[in-house]
């Protein structure tokens, strides 16, 4: 069998880093101290102990698995949890199952889908929905949040909104901008334009969807001059 190094070069440039045995590899992103992660997995532990006794196993839907970073995070923090990654390409899928199988990790089930029209991740519940860095890529984020709050009492959710100012177009009755994308880049979205709502009507679409409880975290300006980006926990 070939060396870790030679089988992570074979899969390509990555954009997530991490470690195995005390040696660094893949690209500059080491998500391992990602607050938006540590915080979802204390947040989710004490939304469980809430809860009466459970009679299935836990399935958590990670949106945008992208190269599995999070992912294996999940997987180790969860081992009771069936981890659902999905992700849109077949390349982010290869990486991301190459990484947790390196951590031994054997509860994650991988799913290829379009959040912008997806065909299978929709079709069952579950007990958290983990979206960080999705929903700022889909055309229509309204009814992407409709139809998670259809499956799942807690959502998580970290994303780039629109700031107030900047607010040019008006869809249905939320306000925001279009952000262009380039659909041949890994961190992109499969369509040519997103549309980002401001932080009032993204709520507005939190409650029109069904939720009952929207909890602002955090809220700060992104490093790429984006805009701003907020964190937040929906439950229903």
């Amino acid at each position: 069998m070939s060396s870790i190094r030679a089988q992570v070069e074979e899969l390509g440039s990555w954009i997530t880093g991490f470690e195995f045995e005390g040696t660094r590899y893949g690209g500059d992103y080491f998500p391992n101290d990602d607050s938006r992660v540590l915080r979802f997995v204390d947040a989710f532990r004490q939304w469980l102990r809430k809860l009466p006794d459970r009679r299935r196993a836990l399935r958590i839907l990670e949106c945008g698995c992208l190269e599995g970073g999070h992912t294996a995070l999940l997987a180790k923090a969860f081992p009771e949890a069936e981890i659902v990654a999905t992700d849109l390409r077949e390349e982010n899928l290869r990486k991301a199952r190459f990484l947790v199988s390196l951590y031994g990790l054997h509860n994650v089930r991988w799913l290829q889908d379009d959040f912008s029209s997806p065909h299978t991740v929709f079709c069952q519940e579950y007990d958290a929905i983990f979206c960080v860095g999705l929903l700022y890529h889909l055309r229509d984020p309204a009814n992407f949040l409709k139809r998670t709050a259809q499956l799942t009492n807690f959502l998580w959710l970290w994303t780039v909104i629109c700031a107030e100012a900047e607010a040019s177009i008006t869809e249905a009755e939320f306000r925001g901008r279009m952000l262009g994308e380039t659909p041949d880049h890994p961190l992109s979205g499969a369509q040519p334009q997103s549309f980002l709502p401001t932080l009032g009507s993204l709520t507005d679409m939190l409650f029109a969807s069904g939720f009952k409880t929207v909890r602002l975290l955090q809220k700060e300006m992104t490093s790429n001059n984006n805009g701003p980006c907020i964190l937040l926990q929906a439950d229903r």
